[in-house]
């Protein structure tokens, strides 16, 4: 019995790798340059969330007393020396703020928060291999998903919170019962904010493995979040001061922009290989991850350039093709495994 060689096994590993679900992540992670989405994504969260936390403190403030230091302790499970960071870091001097100042401050701070639903749709077209859309519609879907962003703020807070209430006044459950109900919340909004920010362009079956992804991973990140957080506060502050603090909050941005980008994409790839299987199988019986407008779209972003008749007078020649400002690479590809 011939056994293969020690190169070709290497061979047959590095092939079987490169078509697996591991190989065809990396090389779309590299093509789409999915890393600098989400280092973008991160970057438009700290400049321009910044404000919407900001305001969030303010109502906190005016309603119950506390500002939004609270409120970031408790998720993080901050304590002692971190807390406190935390409080100097988001404390309020001001012992009051008028209530004209605080409307424009909300609706300033939601306006600045689409620029995040912006780059979320951006990279959600690039992982569905979907053109870009632009303008005013894409605007105002943009400016409903900042305001679901700052209810999906509280909803979680408050799930966190009723978790704390069942387990100690209805059954001893441990975290259980808050990390649940917070993965079925961050699970519902990444669900909508993709069919939404994609403008409809993808069933929603296609779109719910993705949602799950999120949601495991950022709950995961929450928790893991809650040991770690404590002492790398405190670590930083005692080195850097409060910038510290403001750098390790920036670090868990980052890795919660690749949780929801690396999420996406793993829905995206089982569903697309998923959908190439099926074809493969039975061409006539395959339902498209894509509804009639995104197939459309796709459509659209693979059509032949337009052909720009020749001047009159001009001799003949060679048509002139009308230059294409936005190549989707990728599009057609998509568009035959439908």
């Amino acid at each position: 019995m011939n056994l293969p060689s020690p190169r070709n096994r290497v061979v047959a590993g590095r092939e079987w790798l490169a078509r697996s679900l591991y190989g065809s992540g990396y090389r779309r992670i590299r093509e789409l340059d999915l890393d600098t989405h989400a280092l973008a994504l991160c970057a438009q969260q700290v400049l321009c969330t910044a404000p919407l936390v900001v305001a969030m403190s303010a109502v906190l403030q005016r309603a119950t007393g506390h500002g939004v230091s609270i409120v970031i302790a408790r998720f993080f499970g901050l304590n002692g020396a971190s807390q406190a960071d935390v409080e100097r870091l988001f404390g309020r001097s001001a012992p009051s703020i008028s209530t004209l100042a605080l409307v424009f401050a909300m609706v300033t701070a939601v306006a600045f928060s689409t620029s995040v639903g912006a780059v979320q749709q951006r990279a959600f077209e690039l992982i569905w291999t979907l053109p870009r859309v632009i303008g005013v519609r894409s605007y105002v879907r943009q400016l409903v998903w900042a305001v679901g962003l700052a209810v999906f703020t509280g909803a979680v807070l408050l799930a966190g919170r009723l978790g704390r209430f069942v387990n100690e006044q209805v059954v001893d459950t441990g975290p259980a019962t808050g990390v649940l109900l917070q993965a079925v919340v961050i699970f519902g909004f990444y669900w909508w904010s993709q069919y939404w920010l994609l403008g409809g362009r993808v069933e929603w079956r296609a779109l719910r493995l993705g949602a799950v992804a999120v949601a495991i991973g950022t709950t995961t990140l929450v928790r893991v979040s809650r040991w770690i957080m404590p002492g790398q506060i405190s670590w930083q502050v005692h080195a850097y001061g409060l910038i510290g603090a403001v750098f390790v909050l920036s670090v868990w941005l980052m890795v919660l922009s690749a949780v929801i980008f690396g999420g996406v994409l793993f829905g995206a790839l089982v569903v697309q290989r998923r959908t190439v299987d099926e074809k493969r199988r039975a061409p006539e019986h395959v339902a498209s991850p894509l509804t009639s407008s995104g197939l459309d779209s796709a459509a659209a972003a693979v059509a032949p350039a337009p052909v720009e008749p020749l001047p009159a007078g001009a001799p003949p020649g060679e048509p002139i093709p009308v230059e294409n400002d936005d190549p989707r690479p990728g599009a057609d590809q998509l568009l035959r495994s439908m």
